[in-house]
């Protein structure tokens, strides 16, 4: 995510740069499998994420300091779902098809996009790692702070991954891209996750020599605890989905060899698993976050709740025009049968009167 992608997903495979015709680098079969393996992570990326922003702006409880850098996280994962992965899979249909002249216009597009992405993820796990310290070291005073300093932190991030990502258009490509490689593994991987190392061991030891505290800050400190757990909870997970990709481009880069060895299909499962990531993030906000879960559940009954009270106003509206047209239509066959029984009665009256006219004449 915090690279090229088109390039570090095996560039043998993924360059655009040359137009001779070629055999299709992937079975049709395969690509429609992994489009629809990509483009159902953006699905549930997106909704999954939209629900805890929604969440977090229909409830004031949840509008604290963490919380403002949680969805943070969340709209850069809904940024996943809504841009990078689509551009991701048009890239790779255009690829497919050879038409070279729009995947390098998709490319230009796809990866910067993919880096601020990236780097959106990472900067939000750090600054809610160095927030968490705060919280835990100083409980009483990170309740005071005001939330406009959260707001002037979102917004360095924001321009911070997008100052990165604008390097996509600036730093050199193709044969000088392990210098590349290397800006962008220092400034998404290296730096970033030191800082998040020395905040929980800055974390655990405050935790640990917790001794001579009073009540109520034991008490703020144990809070403030479980929501680090879950933080650090998001940071693994991230650590999971993430570092096989980015361990993966770094075998690439580092060996020549080793790249005409790596398969397609390993290729494209490590950067699935890289964009699951996004889609994962809410589960453990509303398993770990007990502020988040009850809302996200209560707004789902809700859905479902006004759902069934919508099935069940159209059935019993169904039911009633069932009734309504059944009734009509035995209106008009009991009319039919009168009608009929009355042409009947005629037909016999009139029989009866041309009997008694000849008996008459006999």
């Amino acid at each position: 995510m915090l690279m090229n992608s088109s390039n570090s997903s095996n560039h043998s495979v993924f360059s655009v740069s040359n137009t001779r015709q070629r055999p299709p680098f992937i079975a049709i079969q395969y690509l429609v499998i992994w489009c629809l393996v990509y483009l159902t992570i953006a699905i549930f990326t997106i909704l999954g994420n939209f629900l805890i922003i929604l969440v977090f702006v229909k409830k004031r409880s949840l509008k604290t300091r963490t919380n403002y850098f949680v969805i943070g996280l969340a709209i850069g994962d809904v940024l996943v779902g809504a841009s990078t992965i689509p551009l991701y899979v048009t890239l790779l249909v255009l690829l497919f098809k050879q038409d070279y002249k729009e995947a390098t216009l998709v490319q230009t597009i796809f990866s910067p996009m993919d880096v601020l992405s990236g780097m959106l993820s990472i900067l939000h796990l750090t600054t809610i790692s160095v927030e968490r310290v705060y919280a835990i070291a100083f409980p009483l005073r990170h309740r005071t702070s005001s939330s406009r300093f959260s707001l002037i932190i979102l917004t360095f991030i924001w321009l911070t991954a997008a100052g990165i990502a604008s390097l996509n258009f600036i730093i050199p490509k193709g044969p000088q891209w392990k210098g590349t490689f290397l800006i962008y593994s220092a400034l998404g991987f290296f730096v970033p996750f030191s800082i998040i190392l020395v905040a929980y061991t800055s974390i655990w030891i405050i935790v640990k020599n917790k001794t001579k505290i009073s009540r109520t800050r034991a008490r703020v400190m144990k809070r403030e605890s479980r929501t680090a757990f879950t933080i650090f909870t998001l940071i693994l997970l991230f650590l999971l989905t993430w570092l096989p990709f980015f361990s993966l481009n770094l075998v690439l880069f580092s060996c020549t060899k080793c790249a005409a060895a790596v398969s397609l299909q390993v290729v494209l499962f490590f950067k699935a698993l890289h964009y699951s990531g996004s889609a994962l993030n809410p589960v453990v906000y509303s398993a770990r976050m007990p502020e988040f879960r009850r809302p996200v559940l209560t707004l789902l009954k809700e859905r479902r709740l006004a759902g069934s009270l919508y099935r069940h106003s159209t059935g019993q509206q169904s039911f009633k025009s069932t009734i309504r047209r059944r009734d009509v239509e035995l209106s008009d066959v009991c009319d039919q049968q009168r009608t009929n029984s009355v042409n009947d009665t005629d037909a016999s009256l009139a029989a009866g009167k041309d009997t008694e006219q000849l008996h008459l004449q006999d």
